[in-house]
């Protein structure tokens, strides 16, 4: 595993070499959320920024009623204008019932590590590209988690189609940390402004897993507040196996621009 995780960092490592190191900063804050689907466009050099989310999952039809109640967290930093470092982690609360009796358990689910890379920005039908690998860190919670590393990599393909719509895919290699069988996974996102503030998304994603094929859509909004933080909501439904899923979601995601303060020491 460690030899391809190797070939891997090498083969970032040549991109960065062959691209040409424009910045990423934006002057109004660029956010992973609210969504499935990741960016093309990396932070910025010395930029940290933050994502965070509250979730409320459940199944419509599912006799043991179980439902979830998830914080996420995002944190980003640009080492370099075109590389950021990352990490992922949530908390998951749980919760069903069996014969009248309720039970639940908590903890953390997700520990992920990681970095991103923006490839190439948009030249005619040529999408903005960017890669990302992060580590699915083992041992993290007792009742979740994974009991070995686990990678998750994607790579995006992003267009600007006009001045107010985007198309975003995201393809998706991971494991789960637990068996050596392989997922893929895919995401496509159709998002549009609706003024100068407020964007509005919607989005088609799903995974490929011993033949088992899943599909979920989901759709939701983000307000820009300042220049560094934006607001979000979204929600989200599926009908796989006879079961039917649905989440809502609100977050927020805020950056510090640490550009300014090393200006002013120089």
């Amino acid at each position: 595993m460690f030899e391809s995780f190797k070939k891997i960092f090498l083969l970032v490592f040549i991109l960065l070499l062959a691209c040409k190191m424009t910045a990423q900063f934006n002057e109004t804050i660029r956010s992973g959320r609210p969504g499935q689907s990741i960016g093309g466009y990396t932070v910025g050099k010395n930029i940290l920024q933050f994502q965070q989310g509250v979730e409320y999952d459940g199944q419509i039809n599912n006799e043991n009623k179980p439902t979830a109640f998830i914080t996420d967290h995002v944190i980003r930093f640009g080492v370099m204008e075109r590389v950021e470092l990352s990490t992922l982690f949530d908390y998951h609360k749980d919760t069903f019932t069996i014969k009248d009796s309720i039970f639940s358990y908590h903890g953390i689910n997700n520990f992920h590590i990681g970095f991103r890379v923006n490839i190439s920005e948009q030249q005619g039908i040529l999408p903005t590209t960017a890669f990302q690998m992060r580590l699915k860190m083992p041992g993290v919670s007792n009742n979740f988690g994974a009991n070995n590393l686990a990678p998750v990599m994607t790579f995006v393909a992003n267009w600007n189609l006009s001045k107010k719509l985007t198309l975003g895919t995201n393809w998706i290699y991971t494991t789960n940390g637990n068996d050596p069988i392989v997922t893929g996974k895919y995401v496509i996102n159709l998002g549009f402004p609706i003024s100068n503030k407020l964007s509005g998304f919607i989005e088609n994603y799903g995974q490929l897993r011993k033949d088992v094929f899943e599909t979920r859509f989901d759709a939701g909004f983000a307000y820009i507040a300042t220049k560094n933080i934006q607001l979000d909501a979204s929600a989200g439904y599926g009908k796989n196996n006879e079961l039917q899923d649905y989440f809502v979601s609100l977050g927020i995601s805020w950056r510090v621009n640490f550009n300014k303060s090393i200006k002013q020491n120089q």
